[in-house]
């Protein structure tokens, strides 16, 4: 049975209009953008900064109203569910947040920031229940159980992430949405927090949505990777599938713009920066959302935005030229 899906969505933010009088419109960051995700599977979104990774995360939890589409989860359409209902169906559904220092209260102790949602969900557990969830949260992701007295700032970056995944699975969720969760950290302390995760979700059976800019840290996680272009999705591919040969040429740009671990070989390599910059929101090409950049770019791209069509083996691309 499917978790979560969602058909068409359209996430956006509203802007005030101009002057005393002006009428506000909404300034669309995703749109028409759909998915879905089974239980112990990852999906990697990636795309450059502003591409609406981070919002479509937080609009599949509705922290973010979408403005369209619907979101579904494990069969019930998210719009339909009151307040109430809806509180109870998120005990099932978090999030890991960038900055791990500051996801986390700095008048807290350990103990207290990870056993809180455990008082929103659970709110019948006694506190010796909930001072045991959390501790056993906290020796999940490694950390021993004097670290429940500590407060935020005695810990590294690394540390603080492990806290906020303990502060995510202490509820028992069958979902984690993780927004850049490694982006923040050093590069020998991401592949920790990635093989953290990796390891959870194959004890737990979660399903993760793991959202990074970055396409190596994405490939070694994932099950499925989804591209991201000016709020639209251009590429949706099996891992392997997609790394072996990215079909749209925005794919392949974010692909060649990945440094290559050995120094001899990077350092003989052509530069691959996109050229131009990235269209406003406000105003999108009427085409293709990589019109404006793509080195190989048609009238038709121009003018006509293509739609994201079956290629078959479970691809799909938008693009008039694919690969």
């Amino acid at each position: 049975m499917t978790l979560i899906s969602a058909e068409n969505l359209e996430v956006g933010y509203p802007v005030p209009g101009k002057g005393l009088f002006g009428r506000s419109r909404v300034l669309p960051i995703v749109r028409d953008a759909s998915l879905s995700l089974d239980p112990g599977r990852t999906l990697g979104i990636v795309g450059e900064s502003g591409c609406g990774k981070s919002t479509l995360g937080r609009g599949l939890l509705r922290l973010i109203e979408p403005t369209g589409g619907r979101v579904v989860w494990q069969g019930q359409d998210l719009a339909n569910l009151s307040k109430d209902q809806l509180r109870k169906t998120r005990a099932g559904m978090q999030i890991i947040f960038q900055d791990p220092i500051a996801a986390l209260d700095p008048r807290m102790t350990l103990l207290k920031i990870v056993s809180r949602p455990l008082a929103t969900f659970e709110p019948g557990l006694s506190a010796a229940e909930s001072r045991a969830r959390a501790l056993e949260a906290l020796r999940l992701v490694g950390l021993p159980e004097d670290f429940a007295s500590r407060y935020p700032h005695e810990l590294s970056g690394g540390q603080a992430q492990r806290v906020g995944i303990a502060r995510a699975i202490v509820g028992r969720p069958s979902l984690i949405v993780c927004d850049e969760p490694v982006s923040a950290l050093d590069v020998s302390i991401q592949a920790q927090v990635v093989n953290l995760l990796m390891d959870l979700q194959e004890r737990l059976g979660l399903a993760l949505i793991f959202i990074s800019h970055n396409l190596a840290v994405v490939r070694h996680i994932s099950h499925e990777v989804m591209v991201m272009c000016l709020g639209r999705v251009v590429e949706h591919a099996p891992r392997d599938a997609f790394y072996a040969k990215p079909l749209h040429p925005y794919s392949r740009a974010l692909m060649d713009a990945v440094p290559e671990p050995d120094p001899r070989r990077e350092k003989g390599r052509v530069g691959t920066a996109l050229p131009g910059e990235l269209p406003s929101p406000l105003a999108p090409p009427p085409g293709c959302v990589f019109a404006t950049r793509c080195p190989k770019v048609q009238p038709l791209c121009r003018t006509d935005r293509p739609a994201l069509r079956d290629m078959g083996e479970s691809r799909k691309v938008a693009c008039h030229y694919p690969e």
